[in-house]
């Protein structure tokens, strides 16, 4: 029951209009970007616990730039992602896609080109801080044509104004 109410009051978030004074409502406003900076942690399969640096770059209404830097234990492999986020809905949750290109060592000295396919949901989308969740795929291409599942939860800091939108002057 606790976990129905607590989904209940953050999918309310996903409602609230943003809040608009003394603004006309017939200007015409631009998306100005915004960086994210956080911490993540995950697992691949089978059973590797995964911390990672993450970084997002909100370039677009719906759309991020992402770069993560992560580690695998217990064999101390490591890794280095860049993707692109797209997120489906102008509210303060949302569902999104994300599509990552790296590099990554397992653990033992068989580095590889590495792709990744992930999907999940953000919440706090326009706030200071973002809660973002995510479960994927993902292919090493190495000798041994490593793949796994993961899962990862990581909290993202805004750096600059997020969520912040310019009236158009030109």
């Amino acid at each position: 029951m606790r976990y129905i109410i607590l989904f209940l009051v953050l999918a309310s978030f996903s409602f609230a209009q943003p809040l608009t004074l003394g603004s006309p409502n017939n200007e015409e406003t631009v998306h100005s970007p915004w960086l994210n900076v956080g911490f993540g942690i995950g697992i691949l399969s089978p059973s590797k616990i995964n911390p990672a640096f993450l970084v997002g770059i909100q370039f677009a209404e719906l759309s991020a730039l992402t770069f993560e830097i992560d580690f695998t234990a217990p064999k101390g492999g490591a890794g280095v992602w860049f993707g692109f986020e797209q997120q489906f809905i102008q509210r303060q949750i949302t569902p999104f896609v994300e599509v990552q290109l790296g590099g990554r060592d397992p653990g033992e000295n068989d580095v590889g080109v590495a792709g990744s396919l992930n999907g999940g949901i953000i919440f706090f989308r326009e706030s200071q801080f973002r809660v973002r969740l995510k479960g994927g795929y993902e292919c090493i291409f190495n000798k041994n044509k490593d793949m796994s599942w993961n899962v990862e939860g990581g909290v993202l800091f805004a750096i600059g104004r997020a969520g912040l939108k310019t009236i158009r002057t030109d």
